[in-house]
Formats: C-alpha cells, sequence, structure tokens
C-alpha cells in the first residue's frame, strides 16, 4: 500500500528494480519493492516505494549507480500522479 505523500518508482525491468533496493538497503536507506500498481505498471511489475523525504539521497545513490527509474509517481488524495524525475544528483 502506497500512503499520501509516498513515491513509487518504476524501471525497466524487474532486475532493475530488485537491483536498486539492494543498492539502497545496503547504503541504509528505507525502500520496499511492490508489485506495481496496474493503473501505472506498463511491463514492470515491481515497483520500489519510498518517503518523499528520502528522494534527494535515494536518487543519488540511485544515479551513482546508474539505476534512475524510468518513472515516477507521487500519491496525494488517494491518486497516484507522475511526477518529473530529478536532474540534479
Amino acid at each position: 500500500m502506497i500512503s499520501d505523500g509516498g513515491l513509487i518508482a518504476l524501471f525497466n525491468s524487474p532486475t532493475r528494480a530488485m537491483q536498486a533496493e539492494k543498492v539502497l538497503r545496503q547504503a541504509g536507506l528505507a525502500c520496499r519493492l511492490i508489485p506495481a500498481p496496474r493503473e501505472v505498471a506498463e511491463g514492470c511489475a515491481l515497483a520500489l516505494r519510498f518517503d518523499s523525504t528520502d528522494q534527494g539521497s535515494i536518487f543519488r545513490e540511485l544515479a551513482a549507480r546508474d539505476l534512475l527509474p524510468r518513472r515516477l509517481y507521487g500519491k496525494e488524495q488517494g491518486a497516484l500522479t507522475p511526477l518529473e524525475l530529478p536532474t540534479n544528483h
């Protein structure tokens, strides 16, 4: 389940999503691999859920490992909204 204020990142493949989770957990960052919500899945059945307060640290870590997600969504008022991927890591 994704709470309001939470973010989910979608990757090009389940393998990349699992690699990203491993990298982030090794770096001590809180995240969770979840089934991608059907309304946004488009080919990858897994998504990475994390809190918006950790977004900067998470994207810096993923950028350093060339594991940036394909898309990012935020949940507000019960709905998933597409967000722009950060460009400065």
